[in-house]
């Protein structure tokens, strides 16, 4: 689980999509390179090295103002949020790991990997339409903006390490869960 919340020079994390979070040893990198600044570390986890030894980064703050692409990816997990993590066949939400991609033009027919030809669908709807490609999604599937992503983004839980992290992140509470370190990562 990363460690660190990153922020823009602005204050706002570098993006939410996803939440601009990194390992304590990216963390540590960064600080020892300039590009970051330290605005909050884990008070009790502390890593050394022979010839240093330092609290665990846990909000940084960027050197300069990163002008942020707003670009979307394409991969599996926006292309479930974009759909809601639901079947567009049949409407069933099941566990992340029982979803699928389906090319609604099959790539036997010549359908390319793409926003618009591809559609979350359960494992059995996927199976049952095979390469046919007159069944098609309920939804027609798209290729969402950043800003319909980050609003379907903050509908979804979110674990944080550090109650501290709730100062930059705007995301309703009954979504969080804290999940600090434990003695064992020490």
């Amino acid at each position: 689980m990363p460690d660190c919340l990153i922020l823009n020079k602005d204050g706002n994390p570098l993006s939410l999509m996803p939440l601009s979070v990194v390992s304590w040893q990216t963390a540590i990198r960064l600080l020892t390179t300039g590009k970051v600044r330290m605005v909050k570390e884990h008070a009790e986890w502390i890593v050394n090295s022979p010839s240093i030894s330092m609290n665990v980064p846990s909000v940084l703050i960027t050197s300069d103002y990163i002008k942020w692409n707003r670009h979307i990816k394409y991969n599996r997990n926006n292309v479930l949020l974009r759909d809601d993590y639901t079947c567009q066949y049949c409407g069933d939400t099941p566990t992340h790991v029982q979803l699928t991609l389906d090319h609604v033009v099959p790539k036997s027919h010549g359908g390319k990997t793409t926003w618009k030809n591809v559609s979350t669908s359960c494992k059995p709807c996927n199976s049952r339409k095979g390469n046919n490609a007159s069944i098609v999604p309920k939804k027609t599937p798209h290729r969402p903006s950043y800003y319909e992503l980050a609003a379907k983004r903050l509908k979804q839980p979110v674990r944080i390490r550090d109650e501290y992290w709730l100062n930059y992140i705007d995301w309703p509470s009954d979504l969080i869960t804290l999940n600090p370190y434990t003695k064992t990562e020490i």
